[in-house]
């Protein structure tokens, strides 16, 4: 998946407006994992996915009133990478003669890491609202560092 580049972090770091950016400045495709969620919770049985159909059985006070927060992080199902093979799936049916900017906070690094070509491929993180906005492992091939402010 040398074509693939990807934006991973929390919400409202600006993984979306950076990858946005990338596509249009540079025609690449842009692949967003919030837009592809509930395709990839359809396309999950629940021993693929047994966190998120539990959590698409619950009503919303079972969700968010009737659990502690330490129970809600703990059974996430995107965050302990549920469906995450579906991603990598959408992404090997795309002709691989174009890049495609991938974001979202699905893209957790434990998960893209064995992913990644080499030790030198390029990757974008978007952090967190107070650290510094995005960090960039590798020299972005477009000619520079790519920054929240100026993608």
């Amino acid at each position: 998946m040398r074509h693939v580049y990807w934006i991973g972090g929390g919400s409202g770091a600006g993984k979306s407006t950076i990858a946005r950016r990338l596509a249009d400045r540079h025609g690449w495709r842009l692949y967003s994992t919030d837009d592809v969620m509930a395709d990839h919770a359809r396309r999950t049985t629940a021993d693929e996915a047994p966190f998120l159909h539990a959590f698409m059985a619950m009503d919303m006070d079972e969700r968010w009133v009737d659990r502690s927060p330490e129970t809600m992080l703990e059974t996430f199902h995107w965050f302990r990478g549920e469906a995450f093979g579906l991603i990598v799936e959408d992404l090997a049916r795309m002709p691989a003669g174009k890049p495609v900017v991938v974001e979202g906070f699905r893209l957790l690094p434990h998960l893209v890491e064995p992913l990644l070509p080499g030790p030198g491929h390029r990757r974008l993180v978007a952090s967190h609202p107070g650290i510094p906005p995005v960090r960039v492992h590798e020299p972005c091939h477009t000619g520079g560092r790519v920054h929240a402010a100026d993608p």
